[in-house]
């Protein structure tokens, strides 16, 4: 297996404590794991990065081996995250910065990271002997700056792809010129193409660039720990994580005014509680009372209520290439133990995965009567006294097994 005593980690990554949302998780915990393995870690960061919010979950839970390196640098992204009143978005001014953003800021609007990062590990690699340096993306120019020492023969370079780069969502809504996305398809296929081994986190992905790498390999997100918790009195419906207009959220809404419309009951006792960073997602007034949007809350907090629910809510984005992707909060909703109503591409790997753990039902959006009866059946579950937990989930898929087989292959490509 190899000895992981005295050897060095720098890690490239954009997300860190005490910034939120799943792309700090993924690298928070396996850092963590691997320092516990005698690596060490050195991770170069941005300083308050844009567009995330803050989470106090890790800020105090970083272990002795890892050392961080905080970056101030000038992000343009700035003024679109900074647009607080709705109507401002969809005015001129920000549809041509947005364009800007899109055609001007390569790969993305953190460029401006790629030199002073580089600079940086040039710096630690002359302190430090070091055997990998890892970038992890998106945002997609972390992987610049590996790329940068593609051609370094004392260091390894491992490529994180935790999303697609020229098929990633965010880049489908730009209005990017033609030119501009080929430049991407282009330089996703140099990136993956040098590096020593691409991770990513699905198997289709994996299999979408193997053509140009024959080291690449699957390591999920994971759970980190089996959730415990009683179900809420209410029918509870959960949705947790960043929602955007693709994922069709208004035909959920739509389903239950049906269902509250035709069962008294069931509007009386429905509870829908939406946890996370969402803009110009308006619940209809009518379901006031009923629909709760909480705003991003604390990992610890969403481990908390996911076992509360009766139903857990999973929206693909409705998108070219959705089955590409497994969204992190699959894992936690399988460790909650509650089913899961996914709306999801059919032939994705996320669709793959709920039907053969049996985590809950999957549906295309535009199946309407079809999610309409099925929560319809939960709620008798519920009406019943009959609502059970699903299985104990998988220990494949924990986080600690994800971080063995990181540390193995690590060592493996290094023996």
């Amino acid at each position: 297996m190899g000895d992981s005593k005295n050897k060095h980690i720098i890690l490239v990554s954009y997300y860190w404590p005490p910034a939120g949302g799943s792309g700090v998780q993924r690298w928070w915990f396996f850092v963590n794991q691997l320092a516990k393995k005698g690596w060490t870690i050195d991770v170069i960061t941005v300083q308050n990065p844009v567009g995330t919010p803050l989470d106090s979950t890790f800020i105090d839970q970083r272990h002795p081996n890892i050392h961080v390196f905080p970056l101030s640098i000038w992000e343009p992204g700035k003024r679109l995250y900074h647009t607080t009143k709705p109507n401002a978005k969809k005015g001129l001014a920000f549809h041509l910065i947005r364009w800007i953003r899109a055609n001007f800021f390569f790969p993305d609007a953190r460029q401006f990271f790629i030199k002073p990062a580089i600079r940086l590990v040039k710096k630690r690699l002359a302190e430090q002997p070091t055997n990998w340096l890892i970038t992890t993306g998106p945002p997609h120019s972390m992987h610049l700056v590996g790329y940068a020492f593609r051609k370094t023969s004392d260091i390894q370079w491992l490529a994180d792809f935790r999303d697609p780069w020229s098929q990633f969502f965010v880049n489908h809504e730009l209005p990017m010129m033609s030119y501009v996305r080929n430049r991407h398809k282009r330089v996703e296929q140099q990136v993956v193409s040098a590096a020593d081994c691409v991770v990513t986190t699905s198997p289709s992905l994996s299999a979408y660039f193997k053509p140009y790498n024959s080291s690449v390999v699957s390591i999920f997100n994971g759970y980190e720990k089996p959730l415990e918790g009683n179900l809420h009195q209410d029918f509870t419906m959960t949705y947790a994580g960043a929602l955007k207009t693709n994922q069709h959220i208004y035909t959920v809404f739509s389903i239950l005014k049906t269902l509250s419309s035709n069962d008294e009951l069931f509007a009386k006792q429905l509870r829908f509680r939406l946890y996370g960073a969402f803009d110009n997602i308006n619940p209809p007034a009518e379901f006031k009372d009923q629909v709760i949007p909480y705003g991003y809350q604390p990992k610890d907090e969403i481990d908390r209520i996911l076992p509360q629910s009766h139903i857990l809510l999973l929206l693909g984005n409705d998108q070219p290439d959705s089955q590409l992707v497994i969204h992190g909060k699959l894992y936690a909703y399988m460790a909650a133990r509650r089913p899961v109503l996914a709306l999801v591409n059919k032939h994705g790997d996320m669709s793959k995965l709920i039907k053969e753990y049996k985590l809950g039902a999957v549906f295309l959006y535009k199946e309407i009567d079809e999610i309409t009866t099925w929560i319809a059946s939960q709620f008798e579950d519920y009406k019943a006294g009959t609502f059970a937990p699903l299985a104990m989930p998988d220990q494949s898929f924990s986080r600690e097994k994800q971080a063995e087989d990181l540390h193995l292959l690590l060592n493996q490509l290094q023996s």
